[in-house]
């Protein structure tokens, strides 16, 4: 059992990371602005989510599980209820039948659903009725992928449907809503985040490094995008035309360098020359460079080159320690000031893209 809760705190805890940075982008792009609030609850969420999986479905039969008959399903809601009674009233001591593994059973199937009451709550503010009927939709998802072997993927149903199950997680459930009815917010609301979406909002360090984030996750999507465009095409032309394996991986050491970085700076190019000469990540946090000189494209070319562009030439020249070096000092330049290393090298103003007022 622990050894299964520390593995999906560990899937979940993987996902996590995964989605963070969607996340971010989403969280900018809808609310205007970081709550990290929120990011805590969403995390929670997923941990929570990779648990009741991991607990849905493993551990998985081993090879000789499917030759013996096993009960696979229980439609009495009551049993359990019935056989701790009957357990009582035949004179075993209360404790003991409170003690039982049926009885600890039941509880821990409460508890297991008291967390997405709670987490509905706080995130989305929802209603009791609303709590309680996706409780009974997710045990209700649980119990039909245990009774059908995970929807006829496993050789054969290996976990017990039980219709206690689906009662108890019910009650969890509706225990988690009173609870988040009862304890303090402790996620920033939603709907106070977007009415000040489009307004304009001070500088930090938070900001220009959820930008840096977004412009390095923009550049290595589309470097593994390009690589694998190639890759695929070359794929397809040794398989139609039987052409050397070595040669093949020879040319595409020669073309995939060159093609990433042509790719990589013209992203760069495209964005310093075209609206406001913000980066991606840049925009994607709603700030904006202001040339301070005159011939402000020209500035706003060079104030991309600084840091992306130079970064880039040195990284695909091969030169990683410098290129390494080059980035690290952009990000701890941003720790004295916001501004950055590349508006202070070319004097240029940073600030927020929204109106002050609306």
């Amino acid at each position: 059992m622990w050894v299964k809760a520390g593995q999906s705190l560990i899937v979940g805890a993987v996902i996590a990371v995964v989605c963070f940075i969607p996340y971010l982008v989403f969280q900018y792009r809808r609310y205007g602005r970081f709550s990290a609030s929120r990011m805590v609850w969403m995390t929670v969420m997923l941990l929570y989510l990779t648990g009741i999986v991991a607990y849905t479905l493993f551990p998985l039969p081993g090879a000789d599980w499917c030759t013996v008959p096993h009960e696979r399903l229980v439609l009495d809601p009551t049993i359990y209820v019935r056989q701790m009674w009957a357990s009582w009233r035949g004179g075993e001591a209360i404790t003991s039948v409170l003690t039982s593994w049926t009885s600890i059973q039941q509880v821990l199937n409460v508890l297991l659903f008291i967390p997405l009451g709670i987490i509905m709550r706080h995130m989305w503010k929802a209603g009791i009725v609303r709590i309680t009927l996706t409780g009974f939709c997710l045990s209700l998802l649980i119990e039909s992928t245990q009774y059908t072997g995970n929807w006829f993927i496993a050789p054969c149903p290996y976990r017990l449907a039980d219709t206690n199950d689906l009662v108890t997680n019910t009650l969890g459930a509706f225990l988690g809503g009173l609870l988040g009815l009862l304890t303090p917010r402790l996620a920033a609301d939603a709907d106070s985040l977007e009415a000040t979406r489009g307004l304009a909002k001070p500088v930090t360090r938070g900001r220009r490094y959820a930008g840096m984030l977004f412009d390095l996750a923009a550049q290595f999507l589309l470097l593994i995008s390009v690589d694998v465009t190639i890759l695929v095409v070359y794929a397809v032309y040794v398989l139609g035309t039987g052409a050397n394996s070595t040669q093949v991986s020879s040319t595409l050491n020669h073309i995939i360098t060159p093609v990433s970085d042509i790719c990589c700076s013209g992203l760069v190019l495209v964005f310093s020359l075209t609206g406001s000469g913000a980066s991606i990540g840049q925009r994607l946090v709603y700030l904006k460079p202001q040339p301070t000189r005159s011939h402000p494209r020209l500035w706003l070319f060079l104030r991309a080159m600084v840091t992306q562009g130079i970064g880039l030439g040195l990284l695909f020249s091969s030169n990683t320690g410098l290129a390494t070096g080059w980035i690290l000092l952009a990000l701890i330049w941003v720790l004295f000031s916001p501004r950055g290393l590349s508006f202070q090298l070319t004097g240029c103003d940073l600030a927020d893209s929204r109106p002050s007022s609306m």
